[in-house]
């Protein structure tokens, strides 16, 4: 998408939390934080506030507050005179992160290992019937949301409050490569992996649950660098 925002000011982070007529940023900012941990949006997307205000029934201010939280938090860059986007990361970013993610995230399923309970597994079976349906692109958006109810439901697992937000600040930089794997070529991809992680969270093998999720991301990343180096902006950085 490569539309130019007309009204690109983004507010001071020290501005109040509600807009003068007491709409909250929060509702705002809490979508955009799922749909880019989801890959609702591209790589290189500008964040235009009055289509987003749109999108979320709100004024812009709200929606302003939402995406200078985002950029604080490295899930967005703001550019002189352009605004808000989604930062094209390069190929050394994306590897930094699948090293950063394999150690968190592998780690937090091994915990979950230990404690997961029986429900929980029940969902994770329950999304992963419904992954395994899909079979065309044009369903993409809701297997990557089922994807993200899959990944989160472990960690969760693992019962660790601090460690969640972690993941989050990991999936918030990762998270618009996804794109990558709403293909008819790509969908499908990791399932096998999930199969593993769900057996070895029953049997409460944390060594066995971590490989198989470290493989699942680690083949992931792959396919993120392949379509990064496909795409025109190739190697842009953030």
């Amino acid at each position: 998408m490569t539309e130019t925002d007309p009204d690109i000011d983004l507010v001071s982070a020290d501005a109040a939390e509600a807009a003068p007529d007491g709409q909250s940023h929060e509702p705002v900012y809490r979508a955009l934080r799922e749909a880019l941990m989801r890959g609702d949006v591209q790589p290189g997307e500008h964040m235009v506030v009055k289509r987003l205000s749109d999108e979320y029934g709100t004024s812009a201010l709200p929606v302003r507050h939402a995406l200078q939280r985002l950029v604080g938090e490295g899930a967005l860059s703001n550019e002189p005179y352009r605004g808000a986007r989604v930062p094209i990361r390069s190929v050394d970013e994306l590897l930094d992160l699948r090293r950063i993610r394999c150690a968190i995230e592998g780690q937090a399923v091994a915990w979950a290992a230990e404690c997961i309970t029986g429900a929980e597994l029940e969902q994770l079976h329950r999304l992963q019937s419904q992954m395994t349906r899909v079979e065309d692109a044009q369903h993409a958006t809701q297997y990557l949301d089922w994807n993200y109810q899959f990944h989160f439901t472990v960690y969760r697992a693992a019962r660790s409050p601090l460690l969640i937000p972690m993941i989050e600040r990991l999936w918030l930089r990762a998270g618009p490569y996804l794109n990558a794997m709403r293909t008819e070529l790509t969908l499908g991809v990791g399932l096998d992996s999930h199969d593993l992680v769900m057996d070895a969270l029953a049997r409460g093998d944390g060594d066995a649950a971590r490989q198989s999720i470290t493989t699942e991301i680690s083949e992931a990343t792959g396919f993120m660098v392949r379509a990064l180096l496909a795409s025109p902006d190739e190697g842009s950085g953030a």
